[in-house]
């Protein structure tokens, strides 16, 4: 084969994941084209931000929220309807806000409908495992779920989503999504932009039917992701920002296989100030952000620099493929901003002789089964894979184990704990891999050792690949944390 009908083929098995061994050939026999959806203009959109939900009412120090899970209709291409499943009936859905240390529950009804379950698991949260969303705690429609948030952890951009196995991606892709941020009082002294300056921007993408329904990316016709970018609900949007830093809260929300490379206007220079599990210790400068599947970044952008009436682009490639996220118009000019600190938080580093266990954790497509797998393993609900102990330091070497003839990424998600990363390939991590993280990418061939340290919770909790169709394909697995 030509290599690249290898690299497409190693695309299509993460993209398809659950497609039969025998029939990941099918596609470079035969030429298969998708139905074309409609036309989508760019940048014809004013961007939206997703409500903050307020809470229900408050006792003894604990919020209490109300939400339900519906199916609904919602105006994501101009002039068409989008069917969507909504957190409150909006995609994505209502932004959490709350404080370090201070808890919330909120209470889940399943109004989606007759047979669709749902779990909601909250994306980078160090909670109890019965509030984790894991398998066998499905919310059954016309039920309802409490679910207990301590927020016990640094100020960070979380996100919360749809856990059931088997349907997350199709699950999470009709818009079961949603973000939660936490802030505390080192945030707080920063001086970092706040308010209308501080932006969420939950990236997701999505391909079309012609009357404006969602169309699941048919890898079988070499489709591997949307091809229109959604930014907070609405495709191809445009923001109008003032001559002055602002900072943004970046999530990849796809729920297929969208590995983004982001990059702004023609390779300006931007700053990120956090990670998944909070912010840096000091800004670092990039010119190209790598944003996988559930990977947050945030990054403070100055557009002091463009003249009045500039217009600068988000920009991605996935793939190779270039996409266009979103525009930025610059249209008023404002007085000076705080300036960025050089300094942001202290980050304890976990110490590698502190480490009681060692693992080694290998992600790969069994091509006798079709499945993916970790150890050799598909997914049991029942099973259990390993018993962390309470208290102790892990590190673990992530391996992606695919062949080069079968070039598929991995991203490695683990619930309950952040973790660091120690080196990729046996060298140090780069500044924006620096601080704490969930999520990691492993490319083909590498080997990233990651370390963490297991405390508050003992219980349940899983592992697996944030590609979504590589996690409903098998790739996840439990364990159970005990004392």
């Amino acid at each position: 084969m030509k290599r690249r009908n290898v690299l497409k083929l190693g695309l299509l098995a993460g993209a398809a994941a659950a497609l039969p061994a025998e029939r990941l050939l099918g596609p470079f026999t035969a030429t298969a084209t998708a139905a074309p959806g409609p036309k989508v203009r760019l940048f014809d959109t004013p961007l939206k931000v997703p409500p903050v939900l307020k809470p229900k009412y408050s006792v003894l120090g604990t919020d209490y929220y109300d939400m339900s899970m519906r199916a609904t209709t919602q105006e994501i291409l101009p002039g068409l309807q989008t069917p969507i499943w909504g957190y409150d009936g909006v995609f994505p859905g209502p932004t959490i806000k709350a404080r370090r240390n201070r808890p919330i529950v909120i209470r889940q009804h399943n109004k989606l409908g007759k047979d669709i379950q749902a779990a909601v698991h909250l994306h980078g949260g160090n909670v109890p495992s019965g509030s984790d969303g894991l398998p066998g705690d499905e919310i059954e429609f016309g039920e309802d779920r409490f679910y207990y948030y301590p927020n016990r952890q640094p100020a960070t951009t979380l996100w919360y989503h749809d856990h059931v196995h088997h349907h997350e991606s199709f699950n999470t892709y009709q818009g079961l999504t949603g973000l939660y941020l936490i802030t505390d009082s080192q945030e707080d002294c920063l001086g970092l932009p706040d308010g209308k300056y501080d932006v969420p921007l939950v990236i997701q993408d999505r391909s079309f039917n012609a009357d404006g329904s969602f169309r699941l990316p048919n890898p079988e016709a070499g489709e591997f992701f949307g091809e229109v970018a959604v930014v907070n609900g609405k495709a191809h949007p445009f923001l109008k920002v003032e001559q002055r830093r602002y900072r943004f809260r970046l999530l990849n929300g796809s729920s297929v296989d969208t590995l983004h490379e982001l990059t702004l206007g023609p390779g300006d220079s931007f700053h990120v100030i956090g990670t998944d599990g909070g912010l840096l210790t000091a800004p670092a400068p990039v010119t190209k952000l790598p944003l996988a599947p559930s990977e947050r970044a945030e990054v403070v952008i100055d557009f002091a620099r463009y003249p009045v009436g500039s217009q600068i682009v988000l920009n991605s490639s996935i793939f190779g493929a270039p996409l266009q996220i979103m525009r930025f118009d610059v249209v008023k000019a404002t007085g000076k901003s705080h300036k960025l600190p050089s300094k942001l938080v202290p980050i304890q580093r976990l110490k590698e002789s502190q480490a009681k266990v060692r693992r080694d954790i290998t992600l790969n497509l069994d091509l006798a089964t079709g499945q993916m797998v970790i150890n050799g393993k598909s997914f049991e609900p029942g099973r259990v894979d390993i018993t962390p102990k309470l208290g102790t330091t892990e590190v673990w070497t992530i391996i992606n184990g695919e062949s080069a003839e079968l070039p598929i990424p991995h991203v490695f998600h683990t619930h309950l704990v952040r973790f660091q990363i120690l080196d990729r390939n046996g060298v140090a991590p780069a500044p924006i891999e620096s601080g704490w993280k969930d999520s990691v990418t492993v490319m083909p061939g590498e080997r990233v050792r990651i370390i963490m340290k297991f405390g508050d919770f003992t219980g349940k909790f899983l592992y697996h690949c944030h590609l979504l169709g590589h996690a409903d394909a098998g790739m996840m697995a439990t364990m159970e944390v005990k004392r």
